[in-house]
């Protein structure tokens, strides 16, 4: 997700520091989702864009909230509707890389992932981008990034 897409859905977060708070393969996934949302619901409101039980989390309202009336029932049912497809495509899409992916139950946090990334993704859960890589310095400190950045 390029600074530009980013500042984007950022403009409908609740709280501006929000981030989107997703790995790398679901980005393209959260931008289309936020396209089909702001086509809808040009005023949407953006709670949350994370991570729950290897699913995307796209947690947003019709339009921000205001005492005295916010939305209907029926406007509330279309965005659950319409996210709820973008939700079922990341329980299909590896979190880390964006290819095919099946839940996996082997760490202490529930991922969507391919089986390559699976294989790479430590017991943390941590999701690194595939083009970056850890190192050990001689100090014990872990190092990430590009693997000819020094």
């Amino acid at each position: 997700m390029s600074a530009a897409e980013l500042e984007a859905l950022r403009r409908h977060f609740r709280d501006p520091s929000s981030e989107c708070d997703v790995g790398p393969g679901w980005r393209s996934l959260v931008l289309r989702c936020h396209e089909a949302v702001v086509a809808e619901f040009p005023e949407y409101e953006l709670r949350a864009v994370k991570q729950k039980f290897a699913a995307l989390a796209f947690q947003a309202s019709p339009r921000p909230w205001k005492q005295g009336g916010d939305w209907t029932q029926g406007e509330a049912d279309r965005l659950r509707t319409l996210v709820a497809g973008f939700t079922a495509a990341s329980e299909r899409t590896c979190e880390r890389c964006g290819e095919a992916g099946t839940l996996r139950e082997t760490r202490w946090i529930e991922l969507t992932l391919c089986a390559a990334c699976e294989s790479v993704v430590g017991r943390d859960g941590r999701l690194r981008p595939p083009a970056q890589r850890s190192r050990k310095r001689g100090s014990g400190h872990v190092v990430t990034g590009s693997p000819n950045a020094e």
